[in-house]
């Protein structure tokens, strides 16, 4: 059975990503050769998700409370305090 590969997270290359084992949830892990980073295509946790900081950051730009972030991602509320702090240390806050 052939499987598609996906495209790397990190990096975005595509013909340097690879099979890299099974987590512990039975999820394929995969490896990219370019950015030498290991990521899975679908998580089981929600802040694990590629893009969760960046609709953080634009529920807080529409004046969400941190309360019903957490509530709609589905992530903990110590979460959404960290990804906060990440976004003020980078400036983008």
């Amino acid at each position: 059975m052939k499987y598609n590969l996906p495209v790397c997270h990190h990096c975005g290359e595509k013909n340097s990503v690879r099979k890299h084992g099974i987590a512990r949830t039975g999820v394929q892990r995969f490896y990219c050769m370019a950015c030498k980073r290991s990521f899975q295509d679908k998580y089981i946790y929600h802040s694990c998700e590629d893009k969760i900081i960046k609709k953080v950051k634009s529920e807080i730009d529409n004046g969400i409370s941190y309360v019903d972030i957490s509530r709609k991602f589905g992530i903990e509320l110590r979460l959404v305090h960290r990804y906060i702090s990440r976004l003020t240390k980078e400036g983008s806050i």
